[in-house]
């Protein structure tokens, strides 16, 4: 019964936070979805908040957001949503969830607090810039 049911593995599929300067000079982190996968991403529900308490997912609480995307293609990225500077002291939790090879998979990605920080930077595929990888 539930050894029975088969749970997909998400493979290259990420998000990651990138540190972008305006056109009015000011800096912001933008989040992303990267498909670093051969097939595209279709009907790709990506649901995201914040909140302080790891175990209990409370304390300080953030809004939802709730954002679909009808198709990622293989190899791109598209911005998520930006992410304010009161937020970054909170866990930011994404979940993803899409049809992949007509099977649906799902993933949940977590930055944890302050560590969406220029001093974590690392390349990041796809969009070739620095930024915070949550594989």
């Amino acid at each position: 019964m539930r050894q029975d049911i088969e749970i997909p593995e998400v493979k290259d599929v990420f998000v990651a936070a990138v540190e972008l300067t305006e056109e009015n000079g000011d800096s912001n982190w933008w989040i992303y979805l990267i498909n670093n996968a051969k097939a595209p991403l279709e009907n790709v529900l990506v649901q995201s908040r914040g909140y302080s308490d790891l175990e209990s997912k409370g304390g300080t609480k953030t809004a939802s957001l709730r954002k679909l995307i009808k198709v990622l293609p293989a190899n791109s990225a598209t911005k998520i949503e930006p992410l304010m500077s009161e937020v970054l002291g909170l866990f930011n939790e994404y979940w993803i969830s899409f049809f992949q090879d007509g099977q649906m998979k799902d993933r949940k990605y977590i930055f944890g607090p302050h560590t969406i920080s220029a001093a974590f930077n690392e390349p990041l595929p796809i969009i070739n810039q620095d930024g915070i990888l949550v594989k």
